[in-house]
């Protein structure tokens, strides 16, 4: 869960004020059949709690609260979003993947500007991949895909360390899953930017040697895959 505290008015760059984060893992709680268990539903409503207080303290005007994949694949959405407003009078907009994926193509799209070309833009969250491509400020293509880093930790890798079999399964069911949208992506051609959004992209970049958070916003981060290959063990070239 994450409360980001932003100065923003029409025509301005949105200034981050304070930031209050919290781990759910509500991907990694859903049970057998896809629902969010009782624990999992209260966990969500006390970080909920949590954020309104941090939003009242920081004198917020304006509340935008939404839910992405875990909320909205979990077979029981409709309830958990019931006891969330019913016991602390939030209303959780839940994005559909597709919004999700635009929202996170958006983003980038503003931060890089027009002269970046056409953008590729991966983000890699909890219970969900999303992957948007285009050159305007709406991409031609976007999708979401459940394929999230704590999700597929959960379900197909139980050891720790995982066992290879269990890798390479997961690496089969990775690529069959990809291999459904990428036509709809090659058919419109070479990117000239490719973009990594998410804690698990900055992770995985950093221990490549990309440079650390402390050093600033501004500095070129990049993850190349040969920097990536000799940290994962087997992966092929």
């Amino acid at each position: 869960m994450h409360l980001l505290v932003v100065d923003a008015h029409p025509g301005a760059r949105p200034l981050p004020a304070h930031s209050h984060k919290a781990e759910l893992r509500l991907a990694q709680l859903l049970d057998e059949d896809g629902a969010i268990g009782p624990d999992g539903v209260d966990r969500l409503i006390a970080v909920v709690h949590d954020a309104l207080q941090a939003a009242e303290d920081k004198g917020v005007e304006d509340l935008l609260p939404f839910a992405t994949s875990a909320v909205r694949e979990a077979r029981n959405a409709d309830d958990v979003l019931a006891r969330v407003r019913s016991e602390t009078g939030v209303e959780l907009t839940v994005l559909t993947g597709e919004e999700e994926a635009r929202l996170t193509f958006l983003a980038a799209r503003r931060w890089f500007g027009w002269s970046a070309g056409r953008l590729l833009v991966l983000d890699i969250g909890g219970g969900s991949l999303e992957i948007a491509y285009g050159i305007d400020e709406d991409p031609d293509a976007a999708v979401s895909l459940p394929l999230g880093a704590g999700r597929l930790t959960a379900l197909r890798l139980p050891d720790d360390p995982p066992r290879p079999d269990d890798v390479r399964a997961l690496r089969r069911h990775v690529r069959a899953e990809i291999a459904r949208t990428v036509g709809e992506f090659s058919r419109l051609g070479a990117p000239d930017h490719v973009v990594a959004t998410s804690k698990t992209f900055k992770q995985l970049a950093r221990i490549a040697g990309a440079a650390r958070s402390a050093e600033g916003l501004y500095v070129q981060r990049e993850l190349k895959r040969a920097s990536l290959e000799a940290w994962v063990p087997g992966c092929p070239a």
